[in-house]
């Protein structure tokens, strides 16, 4: 009785080439199971556009014009301030050959003062009188027993219009000897609506040595400068003799 034949096995290089040769096809691959390429396609991270890089390289570029522009402003600003700090610009130096000599101002010159009493003018004055007043030589002076306090200082009397009594009828300064009647550091003429600072009332109709013009007349009282009509009213006292001639 014969055996039957034993079955043949495939060769290594027959299990190589595809599989076995009894023409049984390769086992599919079970669903749900992924092969390795697709794996690894998955986790490949997907590229971006080329387009995408363009807006970065714009922003770069604005920010370089940016800076560069900064930088002009700043030597633009240097080159104003004078370059250096503490070294003043080339055009605030003063050329000497261009510019102008400057003028010399003088002090304006104040009234002039008159020359010294003369033995004639204080005999006009008697002794006991304080207060002294020329109106030919428009000087007045104050003494004390005959001495010479003050002066004398140049002065302007009232205009003469001719017109008599003194006051309201007359600007004339009036002649005499009279006597100091009061004092008023703030004078004002109601009559007139002119201040009388420093007024030492000694004649009647309101008349009195106070501060004024010393090149326009007044309604009759005797205008002194500032600092004389100062002196006046502070060395004068209520009953000093005053003579006007």
């Amino acid at each position: 009785m014969r055996r039957p034949p034993a079955p043949r096995r495939p060769s290594p290089a027959e299990g190589r080439a595809g599989g076995p040769s009894d023409g049984r096809s390769a086992p599919r691959p079970v669903a749900g199971t992924r092969s390795p390429s697709a794996a690894l396609a998955r986790r490949e991270p997907p590229r971006r556009p080329a387009a995408s890089r363009e807006p970065r390289r714009r922003t770069g570029l604005v920010l370089v014009l940016a800076l560069g522009v900064l930088l002009a402003m700043g030597t633009v600003l240097v080159a104003f301030s004078g370059g250096r700090a503490g070294a003043p610009p080339a055009a605030a130096a003063p050329n000497p050959a261009a510019a102008p000599a400057a003028a010399v101002v003088h002090p304006a010159a104040g009234p002039a003062r008159p020359a010294a009493l003369t033995q004639a003018e204080l005999a006009r004055c008697p002794a006991e009188s304080v207060a002294c007043v020329d109106l030919a030589a428009h000087t007045a002076w104050l003494q004390r027993d005959g001495e010479v306090l003050t002066g004398p200082v140049e002065m302007l009397p009232g205009a003469d219009t001719f017109k008599r009594p003194p006051g309201p009828d007359s600007s004339a300064t009036p002649t005499g000897s009279f006597h100091v009647l009061r004092k008023d550091k703030d004078g004002y003429s109601t009559e007139f609506h002119e201040p009388m600072n420093h007024a030492v009332y000694f004649a009647p109709g309101g008349i009195a040595f106070h501060e004024g013009s010393l090149t326009t007349s007044s309604n009759g009282c005797i205008h002194l400068s500032a600092a004389d009509a100062t002196t006046f009213f502070d060395t004068l006292r209520i009953g000093d003799g005053v003579t006007v001639f």
